[in-house]
């Protein structure tokens, strides 16, 4: 039962981290995708697909984790390292997908910064 609630608390972690991370980043996110008149139709897009990959990598994760084995259960702060543990991945996975948006974001802008509203 112990390995079920130490997966169960991991679960919320990643699920609260992944939340955090698209409400600090949505806000400006939209901002800067409706800036410019030739990118505001595509800004629901933009979205949805930061949203989707964010929640897909957080689950994945998870999903990837497996329960802690009867040993390392023994001890509380066993637990807590192990759920450490099985977060470095998503942190990893989360920080290679926003350089990689901003990137690809950067590159949008600069090809259409010609194009400025008037």
């Amino acid at each position: 039962m112990t390995e079920f609630i130490a997966w169960s608390m991991l679960a919320a972690v990643a699920g609260g981290l992944t939340i955090i991370v698209v409400l600090l980043v949505r806000g400006p996110m939209r901002a800067v995708l409706t800036a410019n008149a030739y990118l505001s139709p595509a800004s629901p897009f933009y979205i949805r697909t930061f949203v989707l990959v964010v929640a897909l990598a957080a689950i994945a994760a998870v999903a990837g984790a497996g329960l802690p084995c009867e040993k390392q259960s023994e001890n509380t702060m066993t637990l807590v390292w192990w759920a450490a543990g099985q977060l470095h991945p998503l942190c990893w996975s989360l920080g290679g997908f926003l350089m990689g948006y901003v990137l690809l974001l950067t590159v949008l802008f600069a090809a259409l910064g010609r194009y400025r509203d008037q």
